[in-house]
């Protein structure tokens, strides 16, 4: 499960080789940054090409994502540190995942 914060820097796509069902993409926050376009572009073309189920959702917040986590999912989350932190943060809180 990749989590895109509004810092996102776009490196944090896995290789065809390690996807096995669904990639999954948070993008938090509206509009979208020119950034998080790109990754989810990117996100597009990788599921075609390793033929999975491409599954995105745009949420307003950390909090909003985290009803999208659950406890066995693998995270990868692109934001700068300070964002991340937050992030982090909400997501390992209590309720949060």
């Amino acid at each position: 499960m990749l989590v895109l914060g509004r810092t996102a820097t776009g490196g944090t796509l896995p290789p065809v080789a390690e996807i096995r069902d669904i990639i999954v993409v948070l993008a938090i926050g509206w509009p979208l940054t020119d950034t998080q376009r790109a990754v989810l572009d990117r996100a597009e073309e990788l599921a075609r090409s390793a033929r999975v189920v491409l599954d995105a959702h745009l949420v307003s917040s950390a909090a909003a994502a985290a009803s999208f986590v659950g406890s066995g999912d693998r995270l990868v989350l692109d934001a700068g540190p300070r964002e991340a932190r937050r992030i982090r943060r909400r997501l390992n809180a209590p309720g949060g995942r």
